[in-house]
């Protein structure tokens, strides 16, 4: 049985994602998302929310809409003034853009915040969820073709049973406890299979250098 999303101020949880929602919603975060084409800035950003908290709390983006109609504080604290999108909707929007095109918003948004930009040694701590986007809601067929051309396919995790979505890992830098960089994986690959993609592209974007300490659970090592 899964508990209600009730909002609370004390909630860890709920700390972080204010956070990260104001990043998110703030006019310098508007700019880069309609400097990517999208038309609909609102729908992006509440999707983007609804990716963090189902990371946060490793739950489905169909749940999350469901306590979004029951929880008038959780709605506030999401900024939704209008109705909420039913999670067809949402799931229907998300599938007009590639993984890649989540990534490359989130990650210059996330490198907009002018603390982490202060240099010296640093911990991040990496982890990673699988994110069910409900897109088989009602059965609707989805087609092998169709689902590749998003960049999607069928996935098993244990936490979901069979699901259409992807894996996303999040990078928190330690002392700020803020994300610095979000990754999307098609499917469900193991962890082991994408520490090196995780490793090359922190490096790459210059997150993390030498004298860095960065904290991985134990399902990322593979003999």
């Amino acid at each position: 049985m899964k508990h209600h999303l009730n909002y609370s101020k004390e909630d860890p949880n709920y700390v972080l994602l204010d956070k990260i929602f104001k990043i998110i919603g703030s006019r310098k975060s508007r700019k880069i998302i309609a400097s990517k084409g999208v038309k609909n800035i609102e729908m992006m950003i509440l999707s983007i929310k609804i990716i963090f908290t189902a990371i946060f709390f490793d739950i489905t983006l169909e749940f999350i809409v469901e306590e979004l109609k029951r929880d008038k504080k959780l709605r506030k604290f999401f900024e939704i003034k209008d109705d909420v999108p039913g999670a067809i909707q949402i799931s229907e929007f998300l599938s007009r853009f590639s993984s890649d095109t989540y990534v490359k918003i989130v990650n210059r948004i996330l490198m907009t915040v002018k603390p982490l930009k202060k240099r010296g040694k640093r911990t991040f701590i990496v982890d990673a969820t699988p994110v069910d986007l409900d897109y088989n809601i009602k059965r609707k067929k989805r087609y092998k073709k169709q689902l590749e051309k998003q960049g999607l396919k069928w996935s098993y995790a244990s936490s979901y049973g069979f699901y259409i979505g992807f894996k996303a890992t999040i990078v928190i830098e330690h002392k700020s406890a803020l994300p610095v960089a979000i990754l999307i994986h098609s499917g469900a690959p193991h962890d082991s299979k994408i520490f090196d993609d995780i490793m090359e592209n922190l490096q790459k974007r210059r997150i993390i250098k030498n004298g860095d300490t960065i904290i991985f659970d134990k399902g990322y090592y593979s003999y």
